[in-house]
């Protein structure tokens, strides 16, 4: 695809297609294609619908607070979400003749609002012309979800979405259009059939302030290009570069899926996203799964499940025997002073683990290209054996070796390609070297 990519969770890859909405029956407004391309992302991690429902689902306050929305938008959220089942709209790509047409359809069949252990949930469906390219696009746009959350107007966020495709171009430049085909696109209005304003005016009111919002709140610096026919200007272009040093605000986006199961767990929604943010991703998924472990374990109940998660991505042992003096953080923690056994040897388990993760990944960063190549080949051939979900390998399909959902399963798969033993084994682990097999090394 491209020779500069955006590496990790932050990355979202939008279908070309979906760069250039042309409204035909209602505006398309910024707080909606926010939370179009967030429910996309989640749509695309969760890789199907749900059995149960037959549709996509996340909390409502993860997709507002996704694009640094607040509490008080729900409002206006279901007011947008409406309008993406009514309203019509065209889909085309920036760039002639890159996509394949369609007619024109709702952005959404079906979407539902319903209460799930307390808290809000959004559940929705595509138009199955729309569902292939919104999960597995062909071609797409690498865009920053930290990035799209910053933008205040459509205009803004429409022309940040469609120069990212050409960041990597060699020209540069998006394809040269007449300005009445960028007026829709921008403005997130539909065309009228008699265009009454002036290319003077759309330049003052929207493509000026959407170029500076642009350049101030991400990671490219857009230009416009006039071209006249006669004495009037005709056709637009923008030019696009990568900032060398990205000056872009710290992300606030959330990643629904693991707050989603953060709020399973019974984790209150708001606490869960605050954790996120503070800890960092890799952090809170750990956290997320050894509290799901404790959780099943029989014994002593947690009495505070906020309390333990925070204790977990403080990385705080949670011990049997503790001084007289540290019993209370062992209540702060949310668990009782007399902890059940099997607490103790859950956190040596953990210690063991995260040695050995230490280790595989100082080993990995020392294989050549060829050598993680075939690796990577070999995971994915024991994946397919396995019928692993479509979320899993659509990540390996896209080289994301480094994310915790397939981290995890490497580091198992190469400990016992290399040591002969299971990641389980209990064997001492700096006396334990790998082995040379099939010339990986």
């Amino acid at each position: 695809m491209s020779s500069i990519e955006i590496i990790g969770p932050d990355r979202i890859d939008k279908p070309v297609s979906a760069l250039a909405m042309v409204p035909k029956t209602g505006t398309i407004t910024r707080v909606g294609r926010q939370a179009y391309t967030l429910m996309m992302f989640v749509a695309r991690e969760q890789g199907a619908e749900d059995d149960e429902t037959g549709l996509f689902g996340a909390p409502l306050n993860s997709v507002i607070r996704g694009y640094d929305g607040s509490t008080g938008s729900v409002k206006e959220l279901k007011k947008h979400l409406l309008s993406m089942v009514t309203h019509v709209v065209e889909w085309q790509s920036p760039s002639p003749a890159e996509t394949e047409e369609w007619g024109a359809c709702g952005l959404l069949s079906q979407v539902n609002l319903k209460k799930k252990n307390g808290e809000n949930w959004l559940y929705w469906a595509y138009p199955p012309a729309l569902r292939q390219e919104m999960l597995y696009p062909l071609r797409y746009a690498q865009i920053r979800r930290s990035t799209i959350a910053q933008f205040r107007s459509h205009a803004g966020l429409a022309l940040y979405e469609i120069c990212a495709r050409y960041k990597d171009n060699p020209s540069h430049r998006t394809s040269k259009q007449h300005w009445h085909w960028w007026l829709p696109v921008l403005t997130g209005k539909p065309i009228p059939k008699e265009i009454k304003t002036e290319f003077r005016f759309f330049n003052r009111d929207t493509i000026k302030p959407a170029i500076k919002e642009v350049n101030e709140v991400s990671e490219l610096t857009v230009t416009v290009h006039e071209f006249k026919v006669g004495r009037s200007i005709e056709f637009i272009q923008f030019e696009v570069h990568l900032k060398e040093e990205p000056s872009v605000k710290n992300s606030k986006a959330i990643d629904l899926t693991k707050v989603a199961r953060a709020i399973q767990l019974g984790i209150d929604a708001e606490i869960a996203e605050d954790h996120f943010i503070r800890y960092g991703e890799l952090a809170f998924a750990k956290a997320i799964e050894r509290l799901e472990v404790r959780l099943a374990m029989s014994g002593t109940p947690i009495l505070s499940r906020h309390a333990y998660l925070k204790a977990l991505l403080k990385d705080r042992v949670i011990e049997k025997s503790l001084p007289e003096e540290s019993q209370e953080n062992v209540i702060e923690a949310g668990v009782t002073k007399k902890e059940h056994p099997g607490v103790a040897a859950q956190a040596s388990l953990r210690e063991r683990e995260a040695e050995k993760l230490s280790i595989v990944r100082m080993e990995l960063e020392r294989l050549d290209a060829p050598a993680m190549e075939q690796l990577l080949m070999e995971l994915k051939e024991n994946f397919v054996e396995r019928n692993m979900s479509q979320a899993v390998m659509k990540r390996m399909e896209e080289g994301k070796w480094e994310s915790a959902l397939i981290m995890g399963e490497l580091a198992r798969f190469y400990w016992k390609r290399t040591r002969g033993t299971d990641w389980t084994s209990s064997d001492v682990l700096p006396r334990v070297e790998r082995v040379e097999q099939a010339g990986l090394f």
